[in-house]
């Protein structure tokens, strides 16, 4: 499967060049036709529109001298899993983690605020693990060339799509259509072709993605031990209940609102009733964390068949304090940030 999905993401990244080519040789083979040569420098220039975005890091970043206990217990998890280092952190307002790799090839680490508040050393440690556990599965869903194909397909979609437009007295969006009946057409038949090659594709992703966060789960498992990425899986099933404080916080500009940490509390010591009810719900209807995860149910079930084996890394050996201290201003920074937006609002 993982070779069906790189040989198609390849075959996606080379049409932009495929079609510059194509205008290239309408130029070199028609120089005594001012149409065709114009035809082809338009062909070139959608070979050019096409090309792959690129997935650049335009975040706040955190850096080794700012959190220098914390990359080092990142380091630690890397050797312990024979992973590649983290090159950077995010810290953002999601009750959520995740690792991206960039274009420069510079891996990063997100941390959402809420969540970590939530957890207890040993699911912190299981956290850290699961994300950095990702750069040895080969999750197509964060490497670059998955990106770049899902963004060719993207322009190829836009190329042949009118344009959105917004209607300001009513504040919607509609598509402003001013093409002929033949172009239009065109458009639909070879957008409809586009569509179902993204469709396909991100199927293809989906199938061994869901894989790679099993492996995930396991490889965490092994650095922090089975009992603690349990632990933070039932955790991640009460995520609404963080949401929920988010949205019911009203703020004035005058309290002294702990955002992230009532948020955590909501999740750290949740209303039973509440709980059962999410519980329950993960047990019937198949929660996920999202659309590109497995239900978590699944997940940990796989985790405790996986065993209870020995961590290979000690949670209590690590200073949990001097971590919280490296994050602090900038959980304080976002949360600020959230806060002034409520007020807004």
């Amino acid at each position: 499967m993982r070779r069906v999905t790189t040989f198609f993401a390849i075959s996606i990244l080379v049409t932009p060049y495929c079609v510059a080519g194509l205008g290239l040789a309408i130029v070199l083979y028609n120089l005594d036709s001012i149409l065709l040569i114009l035809l082809g420098v338009i062909v070139m220039a959608a070979g050019y529109y096409l090309r792959t975005p690129k997935h650049s890091n335009t975040q706040m970043t955190l850096r080794r001298p700012e959190a220098p206990t914390l990359f080092a217990l990142l380091d630690d998890i890397s050797s312990s899993l024979d992973a590649p280092k983290i090159d950077g952190i995010h810290v953002n307002s999601e009750f959520n983690a995740y690792m991206a790799e960039f274009q420069t090839k510079e891996r990063v680490l997100g941390i959402g605020a809420p969540l970590w508040l939530a957890l207890e050393p040993s699911e912190r440690l299981a956290l850290l693990a699961h994300e950095v556990a990702h750069l040895i599965n080969q999750d197509p869903a964060r490497g670059r060339l998955a990106y770049g194909a899902l963004g060719t397909l993207a322009r190829w979609q836009d190329l042949f799509h009118p344009p959105m437009m917004v209607d300001h007295e009513t504040n919607s969006r509609f598509f402003y259509e001013d093409r002929g009946l033949f172009a239009q057409l065109f458009g639909l038949l070879f957008g409809g072709m586009i569509g179902s090659v993204s469709l396909g594709f991100e199927r293809l992703i989906f199938a061994d993605s869901q894989r790679a966060e099993y492996l995930a789960d396991v490889a965490s498992a092994s650095v922090a031990g089975g009992d603690a990425e349990y632990a933070l899986l039932k955790k991640c099933i009460l995520a609404p209940l963080a949401e929920n404080t988010l949205n019911h916080t009203h703020y004035d500009g005058t309290q002294d609102i702990r955002l992230f940490e009532n948020m955590a509390r909501a999740v750290r010591v949740p209303d039973a009733e509440q709980a059962d009810q999410l519980y329950a719900e993960a047990a019937r209807s198949l929660l996920t964390v999202d659309s590109s995860h497995p239900p978590t149910r699944y997940r940990m079930e796989v985790v405790a068949a996986a065993g209870r084996s020995a961590p290979s890394l000690e949670f209590d050996a690590v200073n949990w304090t001097e971590i919280d201290k490296e994050l602090a201003p900038h959980f304080k920074r976002l949360e600020q940030a959230l806060l002034s937006a409520i007020l807004i609002q």
